[in-house]
């Protein structure tokens, strides 16, 4: 089923309709023949010794290149260049010959780095959630959807997830005057955490506790919020989980124990990008593992034990991503590896009634902001931001009124948004970024 299609499911079709469908909906992940041969791969992969799985990374690799060189015309003449035949590729240390690719590399050759050939069941345009203040767009596979979905299903069977379970997900998409949305594709109701406070919590209970969660499922930001109020106000919830899966942003420790001990529950996140050319594994307390069957990851030496992540997708054909800087460091721990770059769930905005949401619930994957070249959003009062816009020469006036709806309606009623044209971001007294700068807690420079 189409990401477009999915998308209006979730987001337009009445709830009762979606209950009437809900198994034929959902048996479009979990019966999808990408979805299963990848699960299946990753089981089998269990009883696999290294050397084995390194093969297999190896000649997905090797594909991949492949495909890259012959259908892809930036990576045809930039192998050329670099003197690099990949079907004489035989040592998976080769592709180092590759220059990397960067951001500013991907925007500038966006027209070069498609592929030629028409790829099985098309793709769709995606981008980047700015948490640089800086979208990037690109395209990715339809099939990717459900190559991405294996491998999440997969690492959240160490929590006892199978895929009958329910989950209820913090997480910012378009709610309009709704408190959720039911998403039967994914088995789970998608709860606002733009209208989440100590007097809405009765009405979030209610509607929690009738669907009767397996797991929680989101942003720490919001989870840890809706644990706070349930604490403060002595309150139980009426369903026993399983677990609790974060998504989208740092883990806090403190935080996460927080919620792990209210729920008497463990908690799992995984690390991956938009642009679909890494995924790793929590294997430990925020200890990750790149896994070999989604991409080939390289982390290049920065000094002090600091390392940036670099990447080669194997999911997408569309636009392949190959030797990706993602500007994301990492430590190594042993012999997996601690993760920074993620967005931060301290970076909060406050609503008028004492909601808390980070970056994330903003995601702004929208083609409308195509025209934006960095933007930031800053409060100086509860309920009220400014949403500061870098733009390019292309954008026009009345894109200002289309952005402001596109917020409005996630969230409406909690954040009242002024949306202005700027000639720069406001910067720390040493200079750095922030995407989001609350004025009660930030130290800032002058606009």
């Amino acid at each position: 089923m189409r990401k477009d299609i999915l998308k209006f499911v979730r987001d337009n079709m009445p709830e009762s309709m979606k209950d009437l469908f809900s198994g034929y909906i959902r048996n479009q992940l979990i019966k999808n023949r990408n979805f299963l041969d990848t699960y299946q791969q990753l089981m089998e992969r269990e009883n696999l010794d290294p050397e084995a799985i390194h093969h297999n990374q190896f000649l997905k690799l090797k594909n991949t290149l492949i495909h890259a060189y012959d259908h892809v015309p930036y990576y045809h003449e930039l192998f050329r260049k670099s003197d690099f035949n990949p079907y004489e590729f035989t040592q998976i240390e080769e592709i180092k010959r590759i220059p990397c690719l960067t951001k500013q590399g991907l925007r500038d050759n966006y027209d070069k780095l498609i592929s030629t050939t028409p790829i099985r069941n098309g793709s769709y345009l995606a981008t980047t959630g700015g948490t640089t203040g800086d979208p990037l767009k690109f395209l990715l596979d339809y099939d990717s959807i459900f190559v991405e979905n294996a491998f999440i299903y997969y690492y959240r069977r160490k929590l006892g997830y199978n895929f009958k379970d329910r989950l209820v997900t913090f997480r910012g998409i378009e709610f309009g005057h709704l408190l959720y949305k039911r998403s039967p594709m994914y088995n789970e109701i998608i709860v606002s955490p733009f209208r989440l406070n100590a007097t809405s919590l009765k009405s979030y209970l209610e509607i929690i506790n009738a669907y009767k969660p397996v797991y929680l499922h989101g942003y720490l930001s919001a989870i840890y919020f809706f644990t706070q109020l349930l604490k403060e106000s002595n309150t139980r919830p009426e369903f026993n989980l399983k677990g609790i899966f974060l998504i989208s942003e740092n883990i806090d420790p403190v935080k996460r124990s927080f919620i792990e001990d209210f729920f008497q529950v463990k908690s799992s996140t995984f690390y991956g990008h938009s642009e679909r050319v890494v995924i790793a594994e929590e294997v430990g307390k925020n200890e990750f593992a790149f896994d070999p069957y989604y991409g080939y990851t390289e982390t290049i030496d920065l000094g002090d034990n600091t390392y940036e992540i670099v990447s080669t997708g194997f999911s997408s054909n569309t636009m392949p991503i190959i030797r990706y800087k993602t500007e994301d460091i990492c430590k190594k721990a042993g012999s997996n590896y601690e993760i920074a770059g993620r967005w931060n769930s301290e970076d909060l905005l406050i609503g008028r009634s004492g909601e808390r949401f980070s970056l994330a619930a903003f995601n702004f994957h929208s083609g409308i902001f195509v025209h934006v070249i960095q933007f930031q959003l800053v409060q100086k009062e509860p309920g009220k931001v400014d949403l500061l816009l870098i733009v390019n020469k292309e954008f026009q006036d009345y894109e200002i009124s289309i952005i402001t709806k596109e917020i409005d309606r996630k969230a409406k009623g909690v954040i009242e948004f002024s949306v202005r044209v700027v000639d720069k971001m406001i910067l720390s007294p040493r200079g750095k970024y922030k995407s989001i700068i609350n004025a009660s807690t930030d130290t800032v420079g002058k606009q």
